[in-house]
């Protein structure tokens, strides 16, 4: 078992105030922390300023007299390696306790290596500059419905890069990609005023929140802008997620994803093929938009690359959709 996928013995450091829980640094031995629900009976409510970008600068913050405590959770230890703090560029992947409601000013500041960040659902008080410059985070995991209420957007308005939510209910799930996009700044210097410009779609789909909640029907209405769809590969990866996880989907709007499918299928197959997608590639082959000449150049791409099973599959796929002519014998 590799130790990023074990549940290593970790130390929290943190305060108590009544009976809630506020977390100021992590001791590991890995680059992956899993908060606890509770320390002591007392539920883990908020994750203090700086505790993962500069923890020092977050107990300086304390008011005189608060007793810092620790807390060593039971996990898996590392022969001859010694716990470090885990902060800044060292971690990759955090996931927050069900009762989280908030996290302090700057907490992520600057973990450049954070990739995955994992929430409950429900609200929770994000601070000012708590993900700032988190380059990499990507991936964020909700337990809860895309149109339940979160702490989504709250994240969202930090980041400018692409980001991929996924939302956990029950068995289900939905995945919303969000793209990038940027801002400028153009001075007109004699009068001294600057205007603001955004580039890409990506503010757009910011924007398909009400009140905490995925307003899903405005996201996928932002597909119908130039913007996202003159985006050739971000346009395709939001069509085949929205397709193959069509969480309150409406009718026109899957056709819409569709057509945009299949104007662009050498496009999108040859995504799928270049990431060995699988999963991915039998869904798309299954949605039954593919010509027979969109097999053959995908069945190409696929043996150029060296994608032996992703060829198989569409040679496969190809004599279910277009099974070659029965030969006639005339006697």
């Amino acid at each position: 078992m590799r130790q990023e996928n074990a549940n290593l013995e970790l130390t929290v450091q943190y305060v108590q105030i009544g009976d809630e829980i506020t977390i100021l640094s992590c001791k590991g031995y890995g680059r992956t922390v899993t908060l606890p629900p509770e320390i002591n009976g007392c539920p883990v409510k908020k994750i203090g300023p700086y505790a993962f970008s500069e923890p020092e600068k977050g107990i300086y913050m304390l008011p005189d007299k608060v007793e810092i405590l620790w807390e060593i959770i039971p996990g898996l230890k590392v022969p001859g390696s010694d716990k470090e703090y885990v902060y800044g560029q060292r971690l990759m992947k955090i996931t927050l306790p069900d009762c989280i409601k908030g996290i302090g000013e700057y907490a992520f500041y600057n973990c450049k290596e954070l990739v995955t960040v994992n929430l409950p659902g429900g609200r929770i008080q994000i601070e000012n500059g708590a993900f700032m410059n988190c380059e990499k985070l990507n991936y964020i995991n909700v337990k809860a419905a895309p149109d339940g209420l979160t702490s989504v957007r709250g994240i969202l308005t930090e980041l400018t890069s692409e980001i991929c939510i996924t939302f956990l209910f029950g068995d289900e799930k939905g995945v919303f990609i969000f793209p990038e996009y940027y801002e400028d700044a153009l001075e007109n210097t004699p009068a001294r005023v600057f205007q603001y410009l955004i580039y890409g779609a990506g503010y757009r789909y910011r924007q398909c929140f009400e009140q905490g909640r995925l307003n899903v029907t405005a996201y996928d209405m932002v597909f119908q802008s130039a913007e996202i769809r003159n985006i050739h590969e971000t346009a395709l990866r939001i069509a085949l997620l929205r397709l193959q996880y069509p969480y309150k989907l409406q009718k026109n709007m899957r056709k819409q994803y569709l057509d945009y499918i299949a104007l662009h299928m050498d496009k999108a197959v040859k995504l799928v093929i270049l990431q060995d997608n699988i999963k991915g590639l039998i869904f798309l082959t299954g949605l039954g938009i593919m010509t027979e000449k969109n097999f053959e150049d995908a069945k190409e791409e696929a043996v150029r690359t060296g994608r032996k099973e992703c060829a198989g599959i569409l040679l496969k796929e190809r004599l279910h959709y277009y099974p070659p002519a029965k030969k006639k014998f005339e006697l």
